[in-house]
């Protein structure tokens, strides 16, 4: 499975974080990626899941699910592991009107912990 870290590039490079940061889209649907080729590229997707606030502070909440299409092998099993194509492997919360650095550093973060 590409990891997070990888993801988090693509997320800034392709300058997809300010959407992260600033969601137009209702809850349930992608904030990203859009296309198949990022799907396939990346592996995972982030469903938008809403907003939580923690110590005052608002943030979004993302779920990161796995792609439904072909993948590698070791994806595959772990989403498999985890409830399939809707199973959730992980969630991202990522501050409202962050700059791209503190998007970047909060998918970073997950791939840590």
């Amino acid at each position: 499975m590409k990891t997070l870290k990888t993801v988090s590039r693509g997320i800034s490079d392709s300058g997809a974080w300010k959407k992260l940061a600033k969601p137009t889209i209702s809850r349930g649907k992608t904030a990203w990626p859009k296309n198949k080729p990022d799907l396939e590229q990346y592996d995972v997707r982030f469903d938008y899941d809403g907003e939580v606030v923690q110590n005052g502070q608002v943030f979004h909440k993302y779920q990161s699910q796995p792609y439904a299409g072909k993948i590698p092998a070791s994806t595959e099993d772990c989403r498999n592991m985890n409830g399939g194509t809707r199973g959730v492997m992980t969630s991202i919360l990522i501050k409202q009107d962050a700059t791209q650095e503190e998007v970047t550093q909060a998918v970073d973060n997950v791939s840590e912990g």
